[in-house]
């Protein structure tokens, strides 16, 4: 079995790099309420995003492989080596990216930014730029080029594609599946090998990889496929001995919650009332309004660029997660009181992340807008 590999991102070579800003969030109201209490984005929100995603995929410089690559054949332009994805600084920020637009797009049709979206997704979906990217994909990193991070999100990607009823997305999804077919032969041959798990919030999450992995495999009626996950996520996932730490993370390096992303993976393995007893067992204190205290208690930081971003990230991906177990979970899983809780904890979360994105630091906002936008719209 290949070791796991994924490109790093270099947030501090990106410390003091800005452009211009797009449109404060202070100008705009980004968020409504929906009947339970939980955000969802505002149109107003929908356009300020998509005006940061679309500055962030459309910018080239600056770019991680100025420090990573040394092939010789790899010495181009990022636009040639990616010409699908190459802006937002590496190849699986740009590819969530693309996802915000997509996902934006289809929810939010008649934004101002409609037109550019599809206009940015056209020559992103180009049927001889994704056979460029393919070649790539299949020929660096010992062929595990951004598994099972990117590679996931491009699943995601293909996921949003296959569930739109729409010409556009129909020819986009057809141009982006040689790609998408090749991720998920790697997918079929090298989750069954995986030894261990690995239980990190970063690009090595085994579970991310599985729970979007799986969400395509449904989506496209890929049975194979989700077969294999669902063998490997009981494997690794389907009993603990004790709690999952949840109040002492994110752990070194995370922006996203380790133990989260694995309790949003089982709710889609588990049948609900399993999954119920599941969750009691790994983090009993998501139950309890004082537990929920403890553990969902947002982690402020006066400084949020460079590597400090990694918190703001790391809230969003708790508030996606958290929406995905709210969404599973049977009504009379939570007390009225617990349900409230994680929706208040969800809201501080969104407040603490948004103070930074939005303001001209590129390396907040070349990640941290399509975050921002599966936060509230990924699992509603």
């Amino acid at each position: 079995m290949r070791k796991l590999s994924v490109i790093t991102l270099l947030l501090v070579s990106l410390q003091g790099f800005t452009q211009p800003l797009v449109e404060t969030a202070a100008t705009k109201t980004l968020t409504t309420t929906l009947t339970d209490g939980r955000l969802t984005l505002s149109t107003d929100g929908a356009s300020y995003f998509a005006n940061l995603s679309l500055a962030c995929t459309d910018s080239i410089y600056p770019h991680y492989y100025w420090e990573r690559l040394t092939k010789a054949e790899d010495l181009k332009p990022p636009e040639k080596l990616w010409p699908s994805f190459y802006g937002c600084y590496d190849w699986h920020s740009s590819v969530h990216n693309h996802w915000a637009l997509l996902k934006l797009l289809k929810t939010y049709p008649n934004i101002p930014e409609a037109a550019a979206i599809k206009e940015k997704l056209e020559q992103s979906f180009k049927a001889e730029n994704i056979l460029v990217e393919l070649q790539y994909v299949k020929t660096h990193q010992d062929d595990d080029f951004e598994f099972p991070y990117g590679t996931s999100w491009l699943l995601k990607v293909s996921e949003e594609l296959l569930t739109w009823d729409n010409p556009l997305a129909k020819k986009w999804n057809k141009n982006l599946q040689p790609l998408t077919d090749y991720i998920v032969s790697k997918y079929m041959l090298e989750f069954p090998f995986i030894s261990e798990a690995n239980f990190t919030g970063n690009h090595f999450s085994t579970a991310f990889g599985l729970s979007f992995a799986l969400d395509y495999a449904r989506a496209a009626n890929k049975a194979s496929l989700e077969k294999v996950i669902l063998t490997v996520s009981k494997k690794f996932y389907g009993s603990f001995e004790q709690e999952f730490p949840l109040a002492k993370e994110p752990f070194d390096y995370d922006f996203m919650s380790a133990g989260l992303l694995i309790a949003d993976l089982m709710r889609k393995v588990l049948p609900a009332d399993e999954y119920v007893k599941w969750l009691h067992n790994f983090a009993p204190d998501l139950f309890t309004t004082d537990g929920v205290a403890e553990v969902l208690k947002v982690q402020h930081l006066k400084k949020h660029t460079s590597y400090s971003s990694h918190f703001d990230g790391f809230h969003l991906n708790r508030i996606w997660c958290l929406n995905g177990i709210l969404k599973s979970l049977p009504a009379n899983a939570l007390s009225e009181d617990v349900r409230k809780a994680w929706i208040n904890a969800e809201k501080e979360m969104w407040d603490y992340a948004q103070e930074s994105i939005g303001k001209g630091n590129y390396d907040i906002d070349h990640w941290l807008s399509s975050f921002s936008v599966f936060a509230l719209e990924g699992y509603k």
